[in-house]
């Protein structure tokens, strides 16, 4: 007995007298995406101030209700989550309350892609459609995305038209910090893996990233 004893004292001193830095290579783990995500994304690039290029940026008036409709509409097919029944209630009252908004805020939108791409702007506003739907569907940002959509949803759904129209693109500020976050999240997580990996003198991965949508249609 005082043999093992003796013995587990010795490996208990031994460990102890280790370097730090031996010992964290042994148990470190590599950093992980944060939400699951692909360890190869390109994130939106960042504009002088810092900020994220996203498609909602700095958007107003129709353009913001456009994008910000589309976003609801995400939350409600999409969002299954304790309160997701009443997100889908207050959607179906935003579509029946401010439908001739939404009619107008599209023919609006299509107007203004049709001038930016010589078209009539149909095709434009599909494409444009498209990468909304997947930029608001990205799975690692969905919890946060979803309750702050059960949020607004719930608030404009008790607006009329005229203060919905105001409040989108506050509202719409609201929906894209999710995504927001989650950038930043991913962006730490590239610099504590590319730490991770130096400190092991592994070489940096050329792996093609997963592009996300940012700003251009």
């Amino acid at each position: 007995m005082t043999r093992w004893i003796g013995l587990a004292a010795a490996c208990a001193a031994a460990l102890a007298a280790a370097p730090a830095a031996a010992q964290y290579q042994y148990n470190a783990q590599e950093p992980q995406a944060p939400g699951f995500a692909a360890p190869n994304l390109r994130l939106p690039p960042r504009d002088a101030r810092g900020e994220y290029a996203t498609p909602n940026r700095q958007l107003t008036g129709h353009d913001a209700f456009w994008n910000l409709r589309i976003a609801l509409n995400v939350a409600a097919i999409g969002c299954r989550h304790p309160g997701s029944l009443q997100l889908v209630a207050d959607y179906n009252r935003i579509i029946a309350r401010h439908g001739g908004l939404i009619r107008a805020s599209e023919t609006a939108v299509i107007a203004r892609l049709g001038r930016a791409t010589g078209g009539n702007g149909i095709a434009a506003r599909d494409r444009t459609s498209t990468k909304l739907f997947n930029y608001f569907a990205q799975p690692p940002a969905q919890k946060q995305f979803c309750r702050v959509a059960g949020s607004v949803a719930q608030q404009m759904s008790a607006m009329d038209s005229a203060a919905a129209m105001a409040m989108a693109p506050a509202m719409l500020a609201q929906i894209d910090q999710p995504f927001i976050d989650f950038y930043d999240a991913y962006a730490r997580y590239q610099v504590d893996l590319a730490a991770y990996r130096a400190q092991r003198g592994a070489q940096p991965r050329t792996e093609p990233g997963i592009q996300i949508a940012a700003a251009k249609p």
